[in-house]
């Protein structure tokens, strides 16, 4: 359940979205409303962003774009979404239609996406409840209409998170091989990764991209 609305002071002009199942929504605000009438001080559980509102949707439906703009989102105002620890859970089809909606929305307003994406192997393991996979993000968001893509994997330099500078760690194990391995030749196991990414793209960058749209 994010909480960057209720930790980051850089929110204060903006206004937040949080899109999820009403029944996650509703726990997380008993679970809020709890932590603010124990508190000591309740100014802690307070939002610091100009406006929080939550809406109910699922992002595999059609509508859930539709309730967005309902609850007061404005397509036409620059957004960064956040899609963190969802979207291979969906199908490919599934994820792909949430990709092309957010790529389109670069037309309308500076839009920046910030997304994990698991690999192949990370999908295929016993009992693994994920579907959607993309061994090459940073090939895909730009054939979507993004046209600023940086792909980074956990131990990279902007992604350490304070991870042992160890050769022997998994992640730094992983970094230094080839991307398009999908089996470590070392030990046979697969090369599970995975990528942090931001993309972004912009009306003056979808023109350029795709060339001026004219109109005879």
């Amino acid at each position: 359940m994010d909480t960057r609305a209720y930790r980051l002071s850089c929110l204060k002009d903006s206004d937040v979205y949080e899109v999820d199942f009403s029944g996650v929504l509703d726990v997380k605000t008993t679970i809020l409303q709890a932590a603010a009438d124990s508190a000591y001080d309740s100014q802690h559980i307070m939002s610091k962003a100009k406006s929080l509102t939550r809406v109910a949707a699922d992002i595999r439906e059609n509508d859930w774009m539709e309730k967005l703009e309902t609850a007061g989102y404005i397509p036409q105002k620059s957004t960064v979404w956040i899609l963190e620890g969802i979207i291979y859970y969906l199908t490919q089809p599934q994820a792909m239609q949430v990709l092309r909606i957010l790529a389109n929305k670069c037309a309308l307003a500076h839009t920046v996406l910030l997304a994990d994406f698991m690999n192949k192997p990370s999908t295929t393991l016993s009992n693994s409840v994920f579907q959607f996979y993309s061994d090459w993000p940073d090939h895909l968001l730009p054939s979507l209409g993004f046209t600023n893509v940086k792909l980074s994997q956990i131990g990279d330099p902007d992604a350490h998170f304070g991870l042992l500078n160890d050769p022997l760690n998994l992640f730094n194990r992983l970094r230094s091989l080839p991307r398009s391995l999908q089996t470590n030749p070392d030990d046979g196991k697969p090369c599970c990764r995975l990528y942090l990414v931001e993309a972004s793209g912009s009306p003056d960058q979808n023109v350029s991209h795709n060339g001026p749209n004219t109109q005879a």
